[in-house]
């Protein structure tokens, strides 16, 4: 009966073993994991497929409507300050760069086209003003909250990821690291 006990604790010792080394292998392969809906995009992803429409109608897909680009896409929301301040910056790094392959895509989370229409129009940028009026690309991208601006090099991958603010000097030595 003595020898009962030792083999016990061993089985015990084993099992535990196996299921920590389950576990590490577990951790050391979730960020190899595909990105998946409500996920926040990182810095190596490929920009998941969505489709938007423009104020004015346009429907462009993402990323089939990218290829070759480096695109800004920029999430805002009307009642941000600093989205307010950020776009007429950004357009001038449109009209700068556009020739050389920069698009920018700003998209606008939880409103209503009217009144997304009615800013954009007071805001005269060049660039696309797309609709995610019911959010569902806001939660396909993993956007919680505004600003946010990913920047994308022209395979399609995420290269930069701004929370909140995005200063235009930065934003423009980042784009021409791309370009």
């Amino acid at each position: 009966m003595k020898n009962c006990k030792p083999q016990i604790e061993n089985l015990r010792d084993k099992t535990a073993g196996r299921i920590t080394l389950a576990l590490v292998v577990l951790l050391l392969t979730l960020p190899a994991l595909p990105c998946t809906a409500g996920a926040t995009l990182r810095i190596g992803d490929l920009l998941p497929p969505l489709t938007l429409s423009s104020v004015d109608g346009t429907v462009i897909r993402i990323p089939e409507s990218l290829s070759g680009k480096v695109v800004i896409l920029h999430f805002w929301q009307i009642g941000c300050s600093s989205c307010r301040l950020e776009m007429p910056a950004m357009d001038h790094l449109y009209s700068a760069y556009r020739k050389k392959g920069l698009e920018i895509l700003a998209i606008n989370v939880g409103q209503k086209r009217d009144a997304v229409k009615s800013f954009a129009s007071d805001l005269k940028v060049s660039f696309p003003i797309l609709v995610d009026a019911d959010s569902k690309s806001a939660a396909l991208y993993g956007v919680t909250d505004v600003p946010r601006t990913y920047v994308i090099d022209r395979s399609g991958v995420i290269r930069y990821r701004m929370l909140g603010g995005a200063a235009p000097e930065i934003l423009k030595k980042l784009v021409l690291s791309l370009l």
